[in-house]
Order: structure tokens, then sequence, then C-alpha cells
């Protein structure tokens, strides 16, 4: 049994997925942080933006990577199934190969029979 292309692709479509529900929930924060610099006027809002901004930067490498493991999945899953086309066709065609020397032995041999 071979590799299933469909399903990593599908696995793929998966972290997609996710890597998009990461981008709405920065969206979502960068919102929250918006209101608080609305509503809240202190000196500890400077802190709470650049945790906010270095929360939003850690969603946003990490959407990244969901996206780039997908696209990985899907290359290997593609060079695997390459692969064992390849090799199939390599084990047909010595089959094959073995066959006709065989048929051409017993060829040969039915040949030198006749001779004697």
């Amino acid at each position: 049994m071979g590799i299933n292309v469909g399903l990593a692709q599908a696995q793929a479509g998966k972290l997609s997925r996710y890597a998009a529900t990461l981008h709405d929930v920065k969206n979502q924060l960068n919102g929250v942080k918006g209101s608080l610099n609305q509503g809240w006027q202190a000196k500890e809002m400077m802190y709470i933006n650049e945790t906010i901004d270095s929360i939003n930067r850690e969603i946003a490498n990490l959407s990244t990577k969901l996206e780039n493991i997908g696209s990985d999945i899907v290359a290997t899953a593609q060079q695997i199934k390459r692969e064992e086309e390849a090799k199939a066709r390599a084990e047909a065609e010595a089959e094959a190969r073995a066959r006709a020397e065989a048929e051409a032995k017993a060829k040969a041999e039915a040949a030198a029979k006749k001779e004697d």
C-alpha cells in the first residue's frame, strides 16, 4: 500500500485552517489592545502593549510554521509517491526482463535439443 497523497493534502489543509485561526486570534488580540489603549491611560500600558506585540509576533511565527509544515507534508508525500511509482516501474521492468530472458533460454534449450 502506497502513500495517500490525498490524505496528506487533507492534513495540510487542516494545518492551514489552524494557521488561519491563529491569524484571527492575532486580529482579535489587536482589537483588545486598541480597546485597552483607548480606555486605559496608565504607565502600565507600555508594558501591556509590549507583551501583546510579543504575543502577536509569536502567533505570526506559529502561523507561518504551520503553513510551512503543511507545504512540506504535501511535497514530501508527492515525492514519496513518485519514488513508489518509480520503484514499481523498475520492478515491473526487471520482471519483464527476467521473463524474456527465461523465454529466450527455454527457446535456446529447445533448439539445442532439436539439434541432438
